[in-house]
């Protein structure tokens, strides 16, 4: 069961810690994991400042697991149908460009209930881009996904989480910035049970799994990553379930 709260509700409930870090620096690490971490740059003028999180809530052995870089036919498939199978949710970070591609695959994601993210058009490492490209990246990403399922994320996981000084960039088109806090580094295929292993032990109440609907060692790896998570009494939510939608009052 998804909760769904705005943001202010979400934080006066919590007393939420909020960390700063200067702008050309990196993100904030998980400060721990009973409150989610966000973080807000300095220097950002405007009421609304960039939100960005590492993990969510701890309390009620709740986390998320994301998928990014799809959609990915072969294995996309593959993830949703063991998600089906267990009546689970996600959350997909996809790459604009695979949208375009698999516009049907998009579409399934999103009609089996699936929170769909941006992941940029092109995965670029758009802290190394102009403000006008990245700006183009993530835009372009959002009409993709918009075009494919009538669905305008609201998002972003920035690729290799490389985004210094680009975060205002985010708070102008509405976009919270989700990064992780478990990270199973299945992009270099170390295996499915080297995967696997790596999820259930970091796996903690409010964590963010970050993993990548790319590779068939993932897709390999899911069945027993969710069995193994449920067995713990885990329960699978996505982005907004954690935490809202950014930047609603």
């Amino acid at each position: 069961m998804q909760m769904n709260i705005s943001r202010s509700q979400f934080l006066k409930q919590l007393g939420v810690s909020v960390a700063a870090f200067s702008v050309g620096g990196s993100l904030v690490e998980a400060l721990g994991q009973m409150s989610p971490v966000l973080s807000t740059p300095t220097g950002v003028s405007g009421d609304l400042k960039p939100i960005s999180v590492n993990s969510g809530p701890g309390f009620g052995n709740r986390l998320a697991i994301t998928f990014d870089d799809g959609p990915t036919p072969g294995v996309t498939e593959r993830v949703l149908t063991e998600l089906k199978k267990r009546d689970l949710r996600a959350s997909f970070f996809m790459i604009g460009r695979n949208v375009k591609n698999n516009p049907d695959l998009a579409k399934r994601v999103f009609d089996e209930g699936h929170e769909l993210c941006n992941h940029s058009y092109t995965h670029p490492k758009l802290d190394s881009l102009s403000d006008d490209r990245v700006r183009e990246e993530l835009l372009t990403c959002q009409d993709a996904i918009y075009k494919a399922t009538g669905y305008t994320p609201v998002w972003l996981r920035p690729p290799y989480g490389a985004f210094r000084n680009k975060s205002h960039i985010a708070k102008d088109l509405g976009l919270g910035i989700a990064m992780w806090s478990v990270d199973p580094r299945d992009w270099a295929q170390p295996g499915a049970q080297r995967i696997t292993d790596t999820i259930v032990t970091q796996a903690r109440p409010g964590s963010i799994i970050l993993c990548h609907d790319l590779h068939m060692q993932t897709a390999d790896a899911v069945p027993n990553i969710l069995d193994r998570l449920l067995d713990r009494d885990y329960e699978f939510i996505n982005m907004s379930g954690f935490l809202g939608q950014p930047y609603v009052a």
